[in-house]
């Protein structure tokens, strides 16, 4: 009997071709991440702001308790440059409404 040896093939790795406009490599306009991160920095932003306007309102309130009563001469238009502040922040959330 004479052995006769087949011949195996190589395994082939069989890879799929992703087709050139898969979900993968399609940009949506509407990106979820895109929107995220964008929300995150307006969020920040806006807290940032709150806080810089709360610091400016105690402020004037110690200095309205102070033994003298006296608030400091910039105390006015520190106040209306943080409310400035936090009133653009917050309406740059307003893009964020659904």
């Amino acid at each position: 009997m004479s052995a006769r040896r087949r011949r195996v093939a190589a395994p082939r790795l069989s890879a799929r071709g992703v087709p050139a406009r898969s979900r993968v490599t399609v940009r949506r306009s509407d990106a979820p991440l895109q929107r995220s991160t964008t929300l995150a920095t307006a969020l920040r932003d806006s807290r940032e702001a709150l806080g810089s306007l709360q610091g400016e309102l105690d402020a004037l309130l110690a200095s309205l308790r102070a033994a003298d009563g006296a608030p400091p001469a910039s105390a006015a238009e520190r106040l209306r440059t943080a409310t400035r502040v936090a009133t653009t922040a917050f309406a740059s959330l307003d893009a964020f409404r659904r």
